[in-house]
């Protein structure tokens, strides 16, 4: 029956398949394990934390290229290898598995502990399982965590906007995602960054920036003023000269505090700096 569908296919059909394909990727196990094992023969795995001499390296892919295999896949069979003793190989779990499961420390364990099979309820190993034991993508996701994930990949930062901006539109989804506090702190600091960028972008604008260099040209003018008119104002009126030397000191002190304010306006005006030193900032705050 040339068809691929599994629909199309009788119970008994499909199992008599299966069994067969399991036999076919046995025999494979098998011989990517020999070679591994030739390759291991041939450059044993050295120390931890060494490497093997470069003409050991191409003697394995002289060795590869004669049996007509590349020379990564040939060095994989042998790191593979390496990594099962014969002993520690499990009979009826694919290379492919104990491939992806050579990088955990516990694999002499945990390949004994298949997960359950979701579609036959048996435990045993498949390459997806063995890829979410290491925490890696799956082919077929069967999680919520995964079916997301996949989701996720398939979608660019354009469509994902799009996507978003759809099922937004649906009140009860509005709802269940307004709960969740994370999204509304990711939202409220997205709309706040937003914010901040507009207000920049307008301060930008000639108009604006015109009418901001008139408001502190004014607020500066306007203290300048208070100051003046505040001394002509009342100095008339007082009797300074009478004043005893201690009354005067305090007076100048204030003048200093005045003229410091003077000066570093002056400074700010020059250098658009508004730096002070600490002294000045004590000085003009009276604290000196």
């Amino acid at each position: 029956m040339a068809t691929s569908l599994v629909t199309d296919y009788r119970a008994n059909e499909w199992t008599d398949l299966v069994q067969k394909g399991q036999k076919l990727v046995g025999s494979e196990s098998s011989a990517q394990f020999a070679l591994g094992d030739i390759g291991l023969e041939m450059v044993p795995l050295p120390p931890k934390g060494q490497r093997p001499p470069m003409k050991a390296f191409k003697l394995l892919a002289t060795y590869a290229d004669e049996i007509g295999l590349e020379r990564e896949t040939f060095e994989a069979y042998r790191l593979v290898s390496g990594a099962w003793p014969k002993k520690q190989r499990v009979r009826g779990v694919c290379w492919t598995v104990h491939s992806i499961l050579s990088h955990r420390p516990d694999r002499f364990e945990l390949i004994h502990n298949p997960p359950v099979y979701r579609k036959t309820g048996e435990r045993r190993w498949t390459c997806d399982a063995a890829h979410r034991v290491m925490g890696w993508k799956t082919q077929v996701a069967e999680t919520a965590e995964e079916r997301l994930r996949q989701v996720e990949e398939q979608l660019d930062d354009e469509m994902a906007v799009e996507v978003v901006e759809r099922v937004m539109r649906r009140p009860a989804v509005v709802k269940r995602v307004a709960d969740k506090p994370h999204v509304r702190e990711t939202f409220n600091r997205a709309q706040a960054s937003r914010i901040r960028e507009a207000r920049e972008e307008t301060r930008k604008l000639p108009e604006v920036q015109k009418l901001n260099e008139q408001q502190e040209v004014l607020t500066v003018l306007g203290l300048c003023s208070a100051f003046a008119s505040g001394i002509g104002r009342t100095l008339p009126g007082l009797h300074l000269a009478e004043l005893s030397e201690d009354a005067k000191d305090s007076i100048r002190e204030g003048l200093s505090r005045v003229t410091a304010a003077v000066e570093w306006t002056e400074h700010v005006l020059q250098t658009g700096s508004t730096d002070m030193d600490a002294a000045l900032e004590r000085l003009i705050a009276g604290e000196g």
